[in-house]
């Protein structure tokens, strides 16, 4: 028994408890909330809810733990699997085209009682391609438009045809990160989002009177989002109901199970609008205590991602936080009226198995490179060591 322990001990010993940890906090409180948050569902049950997101942690943890004891070997052919990935989530992507679409938008392969959104698998295919990509345009000193835009060119224009604005968002914004942290000056990187962000504002509001014409619910939302008590008895009717379950919850929440607003006021309470549920229910200390783990991950990979001097390793746990970070700001804009409703799911914490599993593929990825940096910063300690001897 000394020696089974001893042994584990050893293969666990590069593991990074603080992101393992959390990540099972954050998938207890998940199962917690998502069979809480169901109970207001007109349609199945909150069992089987909680038993599917169950199965679904189960996978994505499990993901972790096989790609953490991945050798190194693997680690350096996710070039390869980049673009196998990326290729890929292409080829589904397009596929989407040939299924209904749900809410008004596409987005879904959709095969009996299984549904998969693609752009989940894409945006860890995305985090791949970009730091491969982006390492190899420093290796061999590429134009900048050698980079495969063609291919990201596609996803682009079908995601905004779709429409699937929360992935456009989250997608763009991933690899623009990346870019960002390869080495583009931080003054074109300031300069360019602070455009983006004005022309969004007064683009929005330019056309606001055409989008309320529109007969196109995913467009129509754009106006709840410019503002909601104007359209309350359409669109904004989402954002309105938010605020109430916000406003009901106050600091401490009404308690668990007891929230009002997911009785069939709230359209999606246990996906786009959980973070709300969560807020009725559990309060704003409740809701900060989750955002705070999220921040804690998120730190703890751009803690190791400039602890390395591979390009490489660093562009990867920079996209990883960066994807977490964004799918956490858009749900939670949405879900204050702070960004357009955009479908996005909270991340560890909604009801859905592309998005839970998408993430154990990145937390596998992530942990393998973490191990990699301890081992390797441990083999330079030892040679320094060597040298002072």
């Amino acid at each position: 028994m000394v020696k089974l322990f001893k042994k584990i001990q050893d293969r666990m010993r590069y593991f990074d408890w603080w992101i393992a940890i959390l990540v099972l906090g954050l998938m207890s409180f998940g199962s917690v909330m998502s069979f809480s948050a169901s109970a207001g569902l007109l349609m199945g049950t909150p069992l089987s809810a909680l038993s599917k997101q169950l199965v679904f942690y189960f996978i994505a943890f499990l993901m972790m733990l096989i790609g953490y004891h991945a050798s190194q070997k693997w680690i350096k052919s996710l070039g390869l699997i980049a673009y196998l990935m990326y290729g890929l989530s292409l080829l589904l992507m397009v596929m989407t085209l040939f299924f209904p679409p749900i809410n008004g938008a596409r987005g879904w392969i959709i095969w009996g009682p299984i549904s998969i959104q693609p752009v989940e698998l894409y945006k860890v295919c995305l985090i791949l391609w970009g730091s491969f990509a982006m390492t190899r345009q420093h290796a061999n000193n590429y134009n900048f438009w050698h980079l495969g835009w063609i291919r990201f060119g596609i996803i682009f224009f079908l995601l905004l045809s779709f429409p699937d604005t929360g992935g456009l968002i989250i997608t763009t914004g991933i690899i623009a990160i990346i870019i960002m942290a390869s080495g583009v000056k931080k003054r074109f990187a300031i300069v360019s989002m602070g455009g983006v962000i004005l022309i969004w504002q007064i683009g929005l509001r330019a056309i606001e009177p055409i989008l309320s014409m529109s007969s196109h619910y995913s467009w129509r939302r754009f106006t709840a989002y410019l503002n909601p008590w104007k359209y309350a008895q359409t669109t904004g009717n989402q954002v309105i109901n938010s605020y109430y379950a916000i406003s009901n919850g106050g600091l401490f929440g009404r308690g668990l199970g007891r929230s009002l607003q997911k009785n069939s006021n709230l359209p999606e309470p246990n996906t786009d609008f959980i973070m709300a549920v969560v807020s009725e229910e559990m309060g704003a200390i409740g809701v900060g205590l989750v955002i705070l783990a999220l921040l804690i991950i998120v730190w703890r990979l751009i803690y190791f991602a400039f602890r390395t001097p591979s390009m490489r390793y660093r562009l990867l746990l920079v996209g990883s936080a960066s994807y977490l970070l964004l799918q956490m700001i858009v749900n939670l804009g949405g879900v204050v009226g702070a960004l357009p409703i955009t479908g996005v799911t909270f991340p560890l914490i909604s009801v859905g198995g592309s998005s839970i599993l998408s993430l154990g593929m990145m937390f596998a990825i992530d942990l393998n490179v973490i191990k990699q940096i301890k081992i390797e910063k441990e083999a330079y300690l030892a040679d320094k060591n060597k040298e002072q001897a």
